[in-house]
């Protein structure tokens, strides 16, 4: 079961470092409340499920999806805590190419292997703290089966956002960064980021 989640969670990924650990977040002491991350991830998934279900053209339900998405995933910390130090090296252009492209690529795994099932349900676990981070537990029920799914909440401006989801124990960004940091040690990062253009541009191609 475990062998087919994980295909189903990370095929939109690179598919260039198979076989990568799992990754869960580190217990800290609790500090923070729990109960507005918990109601921001509620409202969001309350918000896809309306979308999912409705009568729109599968077209105008990803469009609807994609907002929702980035209403509650920050990309750009994804995105950064996924390619680690070598970001900082590179300049500004390329920092801010490679954050636009994994904004797309990060928002297309989290939608179709979280979010585009025909009649999903979502139940919730109690938050838990673990410093300035609150971890949002979450179960995605379909018909054929289930996914833990755990959202690592933090606050910024004011504003509650995941800079990481986590998927029967298995984190998005950390699987990222062992890709790419695999990628990184005989590859440039322009041919990096030459990879996910390759690799977002066939994603804006079949927009399924």
């Amino acid at each position: 079961m475990w062998a087919c989640r994980a295909t189903l969670i990370f095929g939109l990924g690179l598919v260039l470092a198979p076989g990568l650990p799992a990754a869960t977040a580190a217990d800290e002491p609790a500090v923070v409340a729990a109960d507005e991350p918990a109601a921001v991830v509620k409202k969001v998934l309350d918000s896809a499920l309306e979308i999912v279900r409705g009568e729109s053209a599968r077209d105008e339900k990803l469009v609807a999806l994609r907002s929702v998405a980035r209403g509650i995933l920050d990309t750009q910390a994804m995105g950064r805590r996924a390619i680690g130090p070598a970001l900082a090296a590179q300049p500004p252009e390329q920092q801010a190419e490679y954050l636009e492209l994994f904004d797309h690529l990060i928002v297309r795994a989290y939608l179709s292997k979280l979010l585009l099932f025909r009649e999903p349900r979502f139940d919730y676990g109690p938050p838990r703290s673990q410093g300035e981070v609150v971890i949002v537990g979450t179960r995605i029920i379909t018909s054929k089966d289930e996914y833990l799914v755990d959202y690592e909440m933090r606050e910024r401006e004011g504003h509650w956002s995941a800079t990481d989801v986590i998927v029967e124990g298995v984190s998005l960004t950390r699987n990222y960064h062992a890709q790419f940091s695999r990628l990184l040690r005989d590859r440039s990062f322009e041919e990096l980021l030459d990879l996910i253009r390759r690799k977002t541009s066939r994603l804006r191609e079949d927009p399924a």
